[in-house]
């Protein structure tokens, strides 16, 4: 931290609010960052650091982290795959399993995204971040007018998933643009087929993940190209 004052005239530091002290700290801790500062009278307030960079938390009395929709912050990271796949090992390590769902969560991160986002016991959601214009970019494609009905509505849906961890409406667009996917490609039915395919899984929509294995069967395209589109999207079949 010394470092980056003598870099920084100004400096932001992220201050989010906690249900306790000492498990939001803890929680931070498991996942490799330092506890720097820990105060628990006359009110509780504590400090984690990494990579030179601080979060401060401070308790509310009376929160409920349930309905913590709107605090969080940005993290911008070299390689957020890399944070990401680390992240995984260390709740595999400590809680057995890598939650998705309910608090803490952490939102699953496909190949080539440039995002993930944590969510801690607090409700707090921290959103990591590569450097570089990737990330806004692949947020524009959805806005991307050179597209093929059923292309942008991939944008969208990847969209949908990945920066707002929104499933259902990914799914929902996918299911509209499929229905309406007369002219389009055997290769852009086949990838919005297995998208479609893979959230039908994170949906726990069995019947659907069957439906989208059939129509994938049926679409005109050699089998090493499916595979190499499942391999983009990380879908397994």
């Amino acid at each position: 931290m010394e470092q980056l004052k003598q870099q920084k005239e100004w400096m932001t530091i992220p201050s989010l609010p906690c249900v306790d002290i000492e498990e939001s700290l803890s929680f931070w801790e498991i996942l490799g960052f330092e506890i720097t500062y820990k105060q628990t009278r006359p009110y509780q307030y504590g400090v984690v650091e990494r990579g030179g960079f601080e979060l401060h938390f401070g308790r509310v009395k009376g929160m409920e982290a349930e309905r913590n929709l709107y605090n969080g912050c940005l993290i911008m990271v070299h390689d957020a795959e890399k944070v990401y796949e680390e992240f995984r090992q260390r709740f595999k390590e400590n809680m057995g399993r890598i939650p998705h769902s309910g608090l803490p969560r952490i939102s699953r991160m496909k190949p080539g995204a440039t995002r993930f986002t944590l969510t801690d016991i607090s409700g707090n959601c921290i959103i990591f971040i590569n450097y570089g214009e990737e990330d806004q970019e692949t947020w524009e494609k959805a806005d991307d007018k050179n597209q093929t009905p059923l292309q942008k509505s991939i944008a969208v849906a990847i969209r949908f998933r990945d920066y707002k961890e929104d499933e259902k409406a990914a799914a929902k667009t996918l299911d509209v643009a499929l229905s309406k996917a007369g002219n389009e490609t055997p290769t852009d039915i086949a990838e919005a087929l297995l998208i479609r395919m893979d959230l039908a899984n994170v949906l726990n929509d069995l019947p659907r993940v069957e439906d989208c294995r059939i129509q994938l069967s049926q679409v005109d395209l050699p089998e090493k190209e499916i595979e190499l589109l499942a391999k983009k999207h990380g879908v397994k079949r």
